[in-house]
């Protein structure tokens, strides 16, 4: 087939996993708009990882043109890109850049005492050192490789840590991400597990759900990002049916290949294990709690290991919302924990986050024989990640009346968190589309949403019926735009408008409250949501 662009240069993409493919995404984002490079992905179907479950899928999301392992090792390319040494990286017609698959050279392959990234068996074949050139995030690599691989040495180059960089560069963007998670004024709590039975999601699979019961809703977004080697074993439809729950109460699952570094920056604090997001998270100044315990494969010395033996322990007992607290107000980013983590991680004085890309990408075109872009090197911003649906079923609500306005605080009701009877003013919010029978006959406030089609005046009139149909309920609500709730009780029906982008269904609430406490509602009234505060006016519907 004849192409359109004559590209001058062939890049071949060696995928091994889907963590690899994250990674060296990070290194494309370099070139991508480059044409005189077309560039091509392959896997090595021959010596796949275990973990190789989800490639396949990643690729054609991603649309990227793929070439058989077969053929991909009788052509002729300019360069391969890898960012593991265990594919068949000496059968290859290109000079090879091999990237780490991780915040460094962190962790032993299992049972051995092998770095993973620095097999020197792999980095040496029948006596010829494969890479061209092996990318290293800090100077310490470079020693270690020294060690590991006096052969393989020569070759090495340190450019920094492209993830971490690209974070560190994207920081700015924080806000943005922070909504697009669904998070807009709220803190993000990240639950980042790595694989395997001592990670978070081994030894506490329940945390999920554990804490979007006791957390308010209006106050925390729970995110959980989980190692692509869990998807991978498991398959993407169990880990999304254990998480369902947890789903479908507001807990955001960022999918296996995107996403993650989005949830790092947007994060709060993040509850972590022995994984490298605990490490990127620690090096990003981030408040980190070690959930997992340590591993026998984490390298000693390397900035994980000096994590687990210095960042606070989770602990599954006590209560999440006080030790979540806690972690983000005693948290000091300048602190020997953060600044020790932050020099393993990312470089040393020679080496700083801004020159990665520079030094990265100037190491990619000297392997390809051509000259630079006259445009500075800078990685991509980090992207959000896509929009999500859904309507949390159920919720817990209660409420402090303040001598301005009112103080909600609610919960989503998985009916496996804790009942939460202490609240003052509690009621019960089912949301009719999504809510079972039993949560919808025991609500005292039923929710519908107007904004895709309704009148609200049919369904006002149509209002009484429905009330004598729930003995239960109090009051019917009915959302009619991101600003406005309308609500029907059996004495009538009043129209609540916030000034401030909220759930609207809060209104209902407030409107509750109040109905309870003085039997009448004011026409303008203060609606508290953690330290929120959100003025509303009430008209007569």
């Amino acid at each position: 087939m004849s192409l359109t662009v004559g590209a001058g240069r062939r890049v071949l993409v060696v995928v091994r996993t889907v963590t690899t493919l994250s990674r060296l995404l990070d290194v494309l984002s370099l070139t991508a708009g480059d044409r005189r490079i077309q560039t091509v992905f392959t896997h090595d179907v021959r010596r796949r990882s275990t973990l190789a479950a989800g490639v396949d899928e990643a690729l054609r999301d991603l649309g990227g043109s793929m070439v058989p392992w077969d053929e991909a090792i009788g052509t002729r390319f300019d360069l391969a890109l890898a960012a593991s040494e265990n594919d068949g990286l000496a059968e290859l017609n290109a000079p090879v850049l091999l990237m780490p698959h991780g915040a460094g050279f962190q962790k032993f392959y299992p049972g051995t005492s092998v770095v993973a990234g620095m097999d020197p068996d792999r980095l040496v074949v029948d006596g010829r050192v494969v890479p061209a050139a092996i990318a290293l995030p800090h100077h310490s690599d470079l020693v270690q490789l020294r060690e590991i691989s006096p052969a393989a040495a020569p070759f090495g180059a340190v450019v920094g840590d492209p993830a971490l960089a690209r974070m560190r560069g994207s920081r700015f963007r924080a806000p943005y991400l922070r909504s697009a998670l669904g998070a807009r004024g709220r803190r993000v709590v990240v639950v980042a597990s790595t694989y395997g039975p001592d990670s978070v999601l081994g030894r506490l699979p329940e945390l999920p759900e554990r804490l979007v019961a006791a957390l308010p809703a209006d106050e925390y977004q729970v995110v959980v990002v989980l190692h692509p080697g869990v998807w991978a074993a498991h398959g993407p439809w169990q880990v999304r049916a254990w998480l369902s729950q947890a789903a479908a109460y507001g807990v955001r699952v960022v999918a296996p290949h995107e996403g993650w570094q989005a949830a790092l920056l947007a994060a709060s604090v993040v509850i972590s294990d022995h994984g490298s997001l605990a490490v990127y998270a620690t090096a990003l100044g981030k408040p980190v709690l070690l959930a997992g315990r340590g591993s026998a494969v984490t390298v000693p010395g390397s900035a994980a290991a000096m994590l687990a033996g210095t960042a606070p322990v989770w602990d599954p007992v006590s209560d999440p919302r006080k030790q979540l607290e806690a972690a983000i107000d005693g948290h000091d980013p300048a602190s020997e924990q953060q600044v020790t983590a932050e020099q393993q991680v990312t470089a040393d004085q020679q080496v700083t986050a801004d020159d990665c890309a520079p030094r990265l990408r100037a190491l990619v075109y000297r392997l390809l024989d051509l000259p630079e872009p006259a445009a500075p090197a800078e990685f991509a911003p980090v992207p959000a990640p896509p929009p999500v649906g859904g309507t949390v079923p159920g919720w817990v609500a209660g409420a402090e009346i303040l001598p301005d306005g009112v103080r909600v605080e609610r919960y989503p009701d998985p009916g496996t968190g804790p009942p939460h009877d202490g609240l003052a003013y509690r009621h019960l919010v089912a949301d009719e589309r999504t809510g079972s029978l039993t949560r919808l006959g025991s609500a005292d406030i039923l929710v519908t949403d107007l904004r895709a089609a309704g009148s609200v005046r049919r369904w006002v009139e149509g209002a009484p019926e429905q009330l004598s149909a729930w003995p239960q309920t109090t009051m019917l609500a009915a959302v009619v735009d991101e600003w406005s709730c309308v609500i029907r009780t059996r004495a009538g029906a009043h129209l609540l408008t916030a000034d401030d982008l909220i759930d609207p269904v809060l209104l209902a609430s407030l409107a509750h409250v109040r109905l309870a406490a003085t039997g009448q509602l004011p026409s303008r009234d203060r609606l508290y949501l953690g330290d929120r505060s959100i003025a509303v006016a009430v008209a007569a519907g």
